[in-house]
């Protein structure tokens, strides 16, 4: 009930669109790709020292669930038994090894990652007692029925569901701790866990690696004429201009692009303009054309010219870009707002 009654809640946070709504992708709303990596679960220094000294009489088995919307995705499942058989090296944590992918998130997505872990005495029958193993030959004088009598003392009876066979039975694994994540929280590698019982091995952090991919990337390419200062003047370049991801790149000639590096290129991720369209005639009287400004740190030798505007630490590069139609200039005024859209919402490709 717990986890339907989840799914309703955020399913209502992005319902299905009608055939008449605007996509996402025009609403600014880019889906991307999360993957989720190097789970790493730390154990508590009291529960490393029992097990080093022999003290500790029961295993904890862990596995995780990666949950967003109706994803569930589970990891592999790991037990503090092997903490100490590792190279005779005794480890302080257990790693997952598995690789979480969940695609097609927008970009205010919300994965909560749940353990859950399962408690057990150790065995205390040897392995020869446990599989019916003996090394005398005595069973080999044993009748069938005395041998069967002797063997039956070791087999557990068969302990049914009252449902019946095919039922489906509750799981003896109990939720010991969780985490809600978002896009903010792409750099960090460490989480505190929430909710973790006391009796936990776990020290009640977290670590793990998270990666972003946009599942589109905005690309256009094509001739731009480029404003330039030459020595205090104004002129203006034919390039062959490549929009990809977070550069646009131009080179003199299209042929240059698959042989040669870039003459020079635009960074968007440095990009402050929030909405690039055309310039008013006040700024370039060239029709057709668009602006984008950028932003770094200031340089020693900088100064003011036709193109670089200085202000204390920081200096602004304004590039403006003339197309050759309308239709041309509206198409690429619309992919480099695609591309600072998704840019500002996922952040740089990590």
């Amino acid at each position: 009930m717990h986890e339907i009654q989840r799914l309703k809640i955020e399913g209502t946070l992005w319902p299905k669109q009608s055939p008449d709504a605007p996509d996402a992708a025009s609403l600014g709303l880019e889906k991307g790709d999360l993957y989720i990596s190097e789970i790493t679960l730390p154990l508590k220094r009291e529960f490393l020292n029992g097990v080093a000294n022999g003290d500790v009489d029961f295993t904890h088995h862990f596995v995780c669930l990666i949950k967003h919307q109706e994803n569930v995705i589970a990891t592999e499942m790991l037990s503090t038994d092997t903490i100490n058989k590792s190279r005779g090296v005794m480890m302080t944590s257990l790693k997952f090894n598995n690789t979480i992918c969940l695609s097609g998130l927008y970009s205010d997505f919300k994965v909560t990652l749940e353990i859950y872990a399962l408690q057990v005495r150790k065995e205390v029958l040897s392995h020869e007692v446990k599989y019916h193993i003996r090394k005398d030959a005595s069973k080999i004088r044993l009748t069938p029925k005395k041998l069967l009598k002797q063997e039956s003392r070791l087999i557990m009876p068969a302990v049914q569901s009252p449902a019946g066979p095919s039922a489906v039975r509750s799981t003896a694994f109990s939720l010991t701790g969780y985490v809600i994540f978002s896009l903010r929280e792409l750099k960090r590698v460490q989480w505190t866990l929430n909710k973790v019982p006391y009796s936990s091995p776990l020290d009640g952090t977290i670590h793990m690696k998270l990666q972003c991919h946009l599942e589109q990337v905005a690309e256009e390419r094509g001739f731009l004429t480029m404003f330039d200062d030459v020595s205090g003047f104004g002129a203006w370049h034919r390039r062959w201009c490549l929009l990809h991801g977070d550069k646009l790149a131009y080179w003199k000639y299209p042929e240059d692009e698959r042989k040669k590096e870039p003459i020079g290129w635009i960074n968007l991720n440095a990009c402050i303009t929030q909405k690039v369209g055309p310039v008013p005639r006040e700024i370039c009287a060239r029709p057709n054309t668009f602006l984008l400004e950028t932003k770094r740190p200031a340089h020693p030798d900088d100064k003011d010219t036709l193109v670089i505007v200085t202000s204390g630490t920081y200096t602004t590069i304004r590039h403006l870009l003339s197309a050759d139609s309308k239709e041309e200039r509206q198409l690429w005024c619309t992919q480099v707002n695609k591309a600072l859209s998704s840019l500002r919402a996922w952040g740089p490709k990590s």
